[in-house]
């Protein structure tokens, strides 16, 4: 058997560090190349959305009652045409007419009765809005504040004051805690924190 020769391939280190670099120049070509592919698959299958317009259900109008005078109508109908007439007919004739319930106005509902000032020393506590000078001032804003539904009245001045105060005042609770709610009411209402006090008589 004859000897085979064998050649050794010698690569310098410079060489060898090219041959890398392109090496990993074209993975990260690779790999760009497929992320770029697999976005435009998910555009692809991603589904469209269908946009759907809701339509209105028709209103339904509640069944007409008759009147009195259609019912009134009706039986003379019945009796001039000899009794013969659609069993229906007969039964709406025959039907006493449905008076319906009066329905007391809003505003009667929602009128309130302004409270009178009551005696000294009760003992009840009460919300003290404002004082005024003069009696038509302290008035207004009470009848202001009883067209909004609350119990307000005006106390005249105390003979202790040096100088006529006119205190508007809304409730009359037995407790505190009633009279603290309805500060933190009249609070909420206002939008932030009022100068009125509570007091007791």
């Amino acid at each position: 058997m004859k000897n085979k020769d064998f050649r050794e391939i010698q690569v310098s280190s410079s060489l060898l560090v090219v041959i890398f670099l392109g090496v990993l120049a074209l993975g990260v070509f690779i790999f760009l190349l497929g992320v770029s592919v697999g976005k435009k698959q998910v555009r692809i299958a991603t589904p469209t959305q269908v946009v759907t317009q809701q339509i209105a259900e028709p209103v339904k109008e509640p069944p007409v009652k008759p009147t009195v005078s259609e019912t009134e109508s009706a039986k003379t109908e019945l009796s001039a045409g000899g009794g013969q007439s659609h069993p229906a007919t007969v039964a709406a004739a025959s039907k006493p007419p449905v008076q319906e319930p009066a329905v007391k106005p809003a505003a009667e509902k929602a009128k309130v009765v302004p409270k009178k000032a009551p005696a000294g020393g009760s003992g009840l506590y009460y919300v003290q809005i404002a004082a005024f000078a003069e009696k038509a001032q302290a008035q207004a804003l009470a009848d202001k504040y009883i067209k909004q539904g609350y119990a307000s009245f005006v106390a005249g001045p105390r003979p202790t004051d040096t100088k006529s105060w006119y205190r508007v005042r809304l409730g009359g609770f037995s407790s505190r805690d009633r009279a603290v709610a309805l500060l933190n009411k009249l609070n909420l209402e206002a939008k932030k924190k009022t100068d009125f006090r509570i007091v007791r008589d």
